[in-house]
C-alpha cells in the first residue's frame, strides 16, 4: 500500500479577499451616505454605481500530486478609499417679501384740527365742572349728615339730661313730701300727746278747784278769787303753796290751802314731757260758785 503522504495546499484566493473589501466599502459608503442625507437635506441621493459579484471566481482544479509549489504572490495594494461624494449646499432662505409701500398719511386740515382741539378743550371743562359739581354736591351732603348726627347726639343728651333733671325733681319731690309728711305726722303726734299730757293736769286742777270750792263752808258768801302757785315734785307731790292773792276771806283763803294739800299728789305730765317744766311751778286762780 503506497503511502500517499499529507494532501496537497489549497492555493490561495485573493479574488475573494478583494470581494470582501469592496463588499465592506460599499456598505460603509452606502450606511454614511444615507446617515448624511437625512441630516442634511430631504431630497433623495443620488444613483450610486456599484460593482456586485454573484459568484466567487471559479477555483482552478488541483494539479496532480507533488505539484511544485507556486511562487508565493506580493499581497495585493490595498486600494485607495474612495472619495466621499460631496456634501449638498443647505437650501438657501428664501427671499424676504417686500414690504408694501406705505401710504402717505393725508394731512389734517387746520381748521378741523383746531375744531377738535377746542371740542377737546370745552369737553374737558364740561368734565371739570361736572366733577366739581360732584364734589361739592358730596361734600354737603357729608356736611348735612354730620349736621343730622350732631343734633341727634345733642337732642339724646338733652332728652337723657332733661330725663335725670326730672327723675331728681321728682326725687327730691317725694322726699320733701316724705319729710314733710313725717313732720306733720310727729307734730301732730307731739300734739296730741301734748293735749292729752294738759288735759290730764288741767283736769286735775279742775278738780283741785272744785274740791278747794266744796271744801269753803256755807258761811262764806260772794265770789271771792284767790290766786296761788304751787311747787310740785317729778311724782306730782305738793312741795310748796304760796298765796299770791289773797281773796280777801281768810275763811276761804284757808279752805283752799287745806283742799290742795289734802289732794297731794296732783296729776303732772311725764317728767320727759316738754310740759312738766310748766307743771312744777303752777299757778291757779280759784273763784268762789256758789
Amino acid at each position: 500500500m503506497r503511502d500517499e503522504g499529507p494532501p496537497p495546499e489549497k492555493p490561495r484566493q485573493p479574488g475573494r479577499i478583494r470581494a470582501v473589501l469592496l463588499a465592506l466599502a460599499v456598505h460603509a459608503a452606502f450606511f454614511g451616505l444615507i446617515v448624511f442625507g437625512v441630516s442634511w437635506q430631504n431630497r433623495p441621493a443620488p444613483p450610486l454605481e456599484a460593482e456586485l459579484w454573484k459568484d466567487l471566481p471559479p477555483v482552478k482544479a488541483a494539479r496532480s500530486a507533488d505539484p511544485a509549489p507556486a511562487p508565493e504572490r506580493p499581497p495585493p495594494k490595498p486600494e485607495p478609499p474612495k472619495p466621499e461624494p460631496p456634501k449638498p449646499e443647505p437650501p438657501k432662505p428664501a427671499p424676504p417679501k417686500p414690504e408694501p409701500a406705505k401710504a402717505e398719511p393725508p394731512r389734517p386740515d387746520p381748521a378741523i384740527a383746531e375744531k377738535r382741539e377746542r371740542e377737546k378743550k370745552e369737553q374737558e371743562k364740561r368734565d371739570r365742572l361736572e366733577r366739581e359739581r360732584k364734589e361739592k354736591l358730596e361734600k354737603q351732603k357729608a356736611e348735612e349728615t354730620r349736621q343730622k348726627a350732631e343734633e341727634a347726639k345733642k337732642k339724646r343728651e338733652a332728652d337723657e339730661a332733661d330725663r335725670k333733671r326730672k327723675a331728681e325733681e321728682e326725687k327730691i319731690r317725694a322726699a320733701k313730701a316724705k319729710a314733710d309728711a313725717d313732720a306733720k305726722a310727729a307734730a301732730q303726734a307731739v300734739a296730741d300727746r301734748q293735749q292729752a299730757e294738759m288735759e290730764q293736769p288741767m283736769e286735775g286742777a279742775s278738780a283741785l278747784k272744785s274740791r278747794g270750792r266744796a271744801n269753803v263752808p256755807d258761811t262764806v258768801t260772794g265770789k271771792p278769787e284767790i290766786e296761788v302757785r304751787i311747787t310740785l315734785l317729778p311724782g306730782g307731790e305738793v312741795l310748796d303753796i304760796r298765796m299770791e292773792k289773797s281773796s280777801g276771806n281768810k275763811i276761804y283763803d284757808d279752805a283752799i290751802l287745806r283742799a290742795i294739800r289734802s289732794a297731794s299728789p296732783l296729776p303732772v305730765p311725764p317728767p320727759n314731757s316738754e310740759l312738766f317744766p310748766r307743771f312744777r311751778d303752777l299757778k291757779l286762780n280759784i273763784e268762789h260758785e256758789r
